[in-house]
């Protein structure tokens, strides 16, 4: 216990933004439609954005950063398929910032995340969404372990269990209606 307050204590405004986006993480899979979540996402992406750059945890921060522009490219995907182009262009930004804010290993597991974010924040049904989201979850958790970061790790879990309700109670209302 005494070395998760060391590291909490080691760096208090970025684990304070952190937290914010762990508290944000307990909320975005209760919203219902697809929309409402990809804005909960953005909102964490900011917040995870400025928690991993404060940490020192470049790979992190950028990946976040680019979250954020592929969640607001991702929202009309469903109404506005040109978008669709938008959103595959951020694809190879991935790539290349992994590579740019490389800090070792742990730069493939941010890089990941983000990926399987990606194919989960195309679908545009909400199951698949939410099943594709929990291999963004593993590959963050990863990352968060390597970086020491505890506020992204209590992120990681609270959606990692919200989702699976979430996907539980979709799958049992999805049987009733059929």
């Amino acid at each position: 216990m005494d070395d998760i307050l060391a590291i909490l204590a080691a760096h208090p405004t970025a684990n304070a933004i952190g937290a914010a986006a762990a508290l944000l993480g307990g909320f975005w899979p209760l919203f219902k439609t697809r929309t409402g979540m990809l804005w909960a996402h953005a909102a964490i992406h900011v917040a995870m954005s400025a928690h991993f750059f404060l940490l020192g945890a470049l790979s992190g921060s950028l990946m976040n950063a680019l979250g954020l522009g592929q969640v607001l490219a991702a929202i009309p995907l469903g109404t506005r398929p040109g978008f669709k182009k938008i959103y595959i262009a951020y694809l190879p930004l991935i790539a290349t910032g992994a590579a740019l804010t490389w800090q070792g290993p742990q730069s493939l597991f941010a890089a990941g995340g983000l990926a399987m974010l990606s194919l989960a924040r195309y679908q545009t049904d909400v199951m698949r969404f939410r099943v594709l989201i929990l291999g963004a979850i593993a590959s963050w958790t990863v990352y968060d372990l390597w970086v020491m970061s505890i506020p992204a790790l209590t992120l990681d879990a609270l959606s990692l269990v919200i989702s699976l309700v979430m996907i539980r109670r979709e799958y049992r209302l999805a049987r009733v209606v059929l």
